[in-house]
Parts: C-alpha cells; structure tokens; sequence
C-alpha cells in the first residue's frame, strides 16, 4: 500500500490531497489510480486509510478510517557524531527505520565532521521518505548539533547510556526516555567516559565488536527498546470509521 505523508492532517478530517513531486511520483512512477487505497501519516500518531478519488496533478482521497498510535516507549534519544558522506544519510534512514525517537550531532572531542544546514535539510527529507517507507505513524525529531557537555544535561526521567566497549550489556532502566550516546570513530577519550560516569550514565557495550557510529547508533535504539519494558499497549487499538 503506497504511504503519503501530511503533517497536517488532523483526526477527524473527511478527505485531503497532496499535491507537487509526491503527488506526481505517485501517478506516473507508482500508477496510482482513483479507487486505489493508500495510508496517510501525519507524524503525530494519525494513520488514515483512504481511497483515492484523484490521481493527476494530485492525489486527493476521502477518508475511509483512521487511528491514533502512542509512540515507542520508551523515547530513544540519539546523541551522536556525524558519520563521514554518505554514511550520515545512511544513519538517519536506520535510526527512523528502528524507531528512534530523535537525532542530535553531538560534537566530542574526537569528532571530525560539522553538518552543515544544507546537509541537515537533505537529512530532514531522507527522514521523511524513511518514515513512509517503514509506515512509521511518529516522526523523528531532527535536532540542532550540541556539545558532549549538553547530552550530560539530562531531564529528570530520562536515563543515560553511553556506548563504550569497557560496559555492560545493556539492562532496563524502567525510565520513560532513554538518551543514547555513540562517539566518534576515534571513540570517547576517557574523561568524556569519566564525565559520563559522574553524571549518571550506564556504560554499555553494543556487541563483541567495534561498529561504525551508522550501525552502532541503530544496533543500540534495537537493543534498548528490545530490552526496555513497553508501554501498556492495546493490541487491537479501536479505529474511527468515518461518516459517509
């Protein structure tokens, strides 16, 4: 089922339409056609089944059902160093796929790339086709690059987890929000691992191996919410049908 996604599309609502490259990637490369159903995203929990009733210069529906979707628990938040290139890209599609709650550059004594806004923008829509493609109804959140000192500066409620090969495996917090560390290619010096220790943070080794920062950063948002204890969840969770 092809996945189109409107971020401001509100519960409730009885049709809705996309329009521009999406809207023509969808007729002509996908063939889409009136009748076809599709699955609407809003990045805020909303799935919306809907069947079109356009396919051209747009592609307009009419709602047919819709759901809301608590998002993971607990909230994986990323801080990393930025991957080299290409390798960035490919971070940020895992990290969406795996079901991160969000992603922060962080800059660590050893880092050696500084993302600059034009890099961030592509990243912003690389997250979004990564969205649809997983039909992921929570959309990841895409922060602004911060120093090692600032990912310490935890909330109450959010553990800390550094990732370092000296740790242990990792182990449940119980806490609603998980804030995940992943150095450098060089890996954390010792007195950033140091700081973390003093500052709260669990030191825990992602595997028997040592792993670029683009698969140790999803390994780690796996194993955490593998680990963690869900939210009470409806496993049938009831649907709206829309009004005729």
């Amino acid at each position: 089922m092809h996945t189109l996604y409107l971020p401001d599309f509100q519960p409730g609502q009885p049709e809705g339409a996309i329009e521009g490259d999406e809207a023509r990637h969808g007729a002509r490369v996908k063939r889409l056609a009136p009748g076809d159903l599709v699955r609407v995203l809003n990045g805020r929990g909303l799935v919306v089944l809907g069947r079109l009733t356009e396919a051209r210069r747009r592609l307009a529906f009419v709602v047919e059902r819709w759901e809301e979707t608590p998002p993971l628990s607990p909230a994986v938040e990323v801080w990393s160093a930025t991957p080299k290139g290409a390798r960035v890209e490919e971070l940020v599609d895992a990290l969406v796929q795996v079901g991160a709650a969000s992603w922060t550059p962080m800059a660590c004594a050893r880092s050696v790339v500084d993302p600059r806004d034009a890099k961030l923008a592509r990243l912003e829509r690389i997250a979004t086709e990564a969205l649809k493609q997983a039909a992921r109804p929570w959309a990841m959140s895409m922060r602004e690059k911060s120093p090692f000192a600032a990912a310490l500066d935890a909330p109450a409620g959010t553990a800390l987890v550094i990732a370092d090969a000296s740790g242990q495996p990792c182990r449940p917090s119980g806490e609603p929000a998980v804030r995940l560390l992943i150095g450098p290619e060089g890996g954390f010096t010792p007195e950033e691992l140091r700081a973390a220790r003093d500052a709260g943070a669990r030191v825990c080794a992602l595997g028997a191996h040592t792993m670029r920062i683009e698969l140790a950063a999803p390994v780690g948002v796996a194993l955490i919410l593998r680990e963690e204890q869900r939210r009470p969840r409806n496993p049938d969770p009831p649907s709206q049908e829309q009004a005729p």
